[in-house]
């Protein structure tokens, strides 16, 4: 790993690491059906995309550009805004359906709407009770 850090030039280090994390991500978030793992390769993908931004923003002699740092940083806020949210529609999609993975393959379109029965996917009576007390 030594190796290549001193073959790479010291600005292309944090992009260079930053495209791996996201081809990474990207593999992961392809390859993976469980719901919580592709929230996690996508939050691996921003970290790269975080990190090509940082390393970007410190090529030059000069100081660093303080707009990509404030993008980075705001893209932090709504990265872990949006994996909050995610992550609260995977434990309610677990629920309702008693599983949290995206099956293969493309949906039935040729199933009609009536066949999904309410009673199937309601919550169950001891979830309803924890909730209003």
């Amino acid at each position: 790993m030594e190796w290549l850090a001193q073959q790479l030039a010291p600005g292309l280090i944090y992009p260079t690491a930053g495209a791996i994390l996201f081809a990474l991500g990207l593999y992961g978030l392809i390859r993976r059906h469980h719901l919580v793992l592709r929230i996690l390769a996508l939050n691996i993908m921003g970290s790269g995309v975080f990190m090509v931004l940082l390393g970007i923003a410190a090529r030059g002699e000069g100081p660093p550009d303080p707009v990509a740092q404030a993008l980075t940083l705001t893209g932090i806020v709504v990265a872990v805004s949006a994996t909050a949210f995610a992550l609260a529609l995977v434990v309610r999609l677990t629920r309702i359906t008693g599983q949290a993975v995206m099956l293969p393959g493309p949906p039935d379109d040729h199933a009609p709407v009536d066949d999904i029965s309410r009673e199937e996917h309601a919550p169950s009576a001891e979830y309803d009770r924890g909730h209003r007390e």
